[in-house]
């Protein structure tokens, strides 16, 4: 389901200019609107909407945050196995396929995929199609939602 603009909504275009696949539109001064089958659900809209008129699929309001300032993706290349699905899915082409080492087991046979942070919009896109569990969402280069068993990452426990 995809976020909401509200009547609050000043038309001030922050939402439009922002948004990752283009997926809202509207008029300068009037109710912006989103395309449902566009909105990938990243919040960058809410995020910088002055006037908090947004809403997520729950019917949150968005806080408002900076993009710089949004977690970004991280790849913990010890579990990544290159099979691509965190690259097919960026909106923004801010993951790339490293070359395989053959003097570094840990790269793998395929290689490994790797974020730029530089480009990374935090959308959680790549978070949620990798298979292996091997991206996690931060504010830093340090991973902190997982931990590393036997050279592999597991979520940690939400209750």
């Amino acid at each position: 389901m995809p976020h909401f603009i509200h009547e609050s909504c000043v038309g001030c275009t922050l939402c439009a200019k922002n948004c990752p696949t283009e997926a809202i539109y509207g008029e300068s001064k009037k109710l912006f609107l989103i395309q449902p089958e566009l909105c990938i659900d990243c919040g960058i809209c809410g995020n910088v909407c002055p006037v908090a008129c947004i809403t997520d699929q729950f019917g949150l309001v968005v806080p408002k945050l900076k993009v710089a300032e949004k977690p970004k993706a991280i790849v913990i290349e010890e579990g990544c196995t290159g099979c691509e699905a965190c690259m097919e899915v960026c909106p923004v082409d801010a993951i790339i396929k490293t070359a395989p080492d053959p003097e570094d087991a840990s790269f793998g046979v395929f290689g490994v995929c790797r974020v730029i942070p530089e480009k990374c919009i935090g959308c959680e896109l790549c978070y949620k199609v990798c298979p292996w569990d091997t991206i996690e969402m931060a504010s830093s280069e340090k991973a902190t939602g997982s931990y590393r068993v036997g050279g592999f990452i597991s979520r940690m426990p939400t209750s």
